[in-house]
């Protein structure tokens, strides 16, 4: 009896131990699903700048095909002491300007031929628009760059840490499930962490070159442990 209730105190603590080991699994998948769920939303976040900064580029573009003197002014854009100096520019006193140039307008309309007044008025509302759309294009490139610049260096940043985490659960928890071994994921040669990673499996003091080399037993307990980690799976390559 005594032999017996010795093997149940045995068997009740591995399934302590179990149960302490799976309790570990769901913590790390849970904070490999938050770490990729942001990863992810940092990615949408990228794309959509690059978009837009794309649709600057072609609006910028397009203006300078339609327009020769852009060209010819390029240079002088946001010069102070210039035509093209935006930082000295009053929008409220821009604007009261032209109300009081629509008035005399109005008053003078009598006197001079309106389809003149109307084709420089035209080209004079279409100069300003233009000025200040351009303006606004190229200060936006520049915000876009910047933040993309940011985004990306924030991106590799979180993925690092991410990674320099995971790494470290993932080993310990394949030890635990296979002992006696290790696991850790490492970038291709040549390559960095974001363009993937690999699974790098030792047994003893031998790391193997592939999953190959791993006994059938052995692989279906990593391939068991890699769908539990499903957040991260898309990045590695077995």
């Amino acid at each position: 009896m005594r032999e017996l209730e010795s093997e149940r105190a045995k068997l009740s603590g591995f399934d302590d131990e179990l149960r302490s080991l799976e309790e570990a699994i769901r913590t790390k998948n849970a904070r490999i699903t938050e770490e990729s769920l942001e990863l992810q939303r940092l990615i949408h976040e990228v794309d959509r700048f690059y978009k837009e900064q794309q649709s600057a580029v072609g609006v910028l573009a397009q203006m300078e095909r339609e327009h020769e003197w852009i060209a010819d002014e390029k240079e002088n854009f946001g010069k102070p002491n210039t035509p093209y100096d935006y930082e000295g520019q009053n929008i409220a006193e821009c604007k009261a300007t032209q109300r009081n140039l629509t008035e005399r307008f109005q008053g003078m309309k009598k006197k001079i031929n309106p389809k003149v007044m109307n084709m420089i008025d035209n080209v004079e509302k279409k100069e300003v628009a233009l000025k200040k759309m351009l303006h606004t294009v190229i200060r936006d490139k520049e915000k876009i760059t910047k933040t993309i610049e940011s985004l990306d260096e924030y991106k590799r940043d979180a993925l690092k840490k991410t990674w320099e985490k995971v790494t470290v659960d993932f080993g310990q928890i394949f030890s635990e499930l296979l002992p006696g071994s290790f696991a850790k994921l490492e970038p291709p040669e040549g390559k960095d962490i974001t363009q993937g990673l690999e699974v790098k499996v030792s047994l003893g003091k031998v790391w193997k070159q592939s999953l190959t080399e791993l006994s059938g037993g052995q692989r279906y307990i990593y391939s068991c442990f890699l769908f539990s980690m499903s957040p991260f799976r898309s990045l590695i390559t077995t």
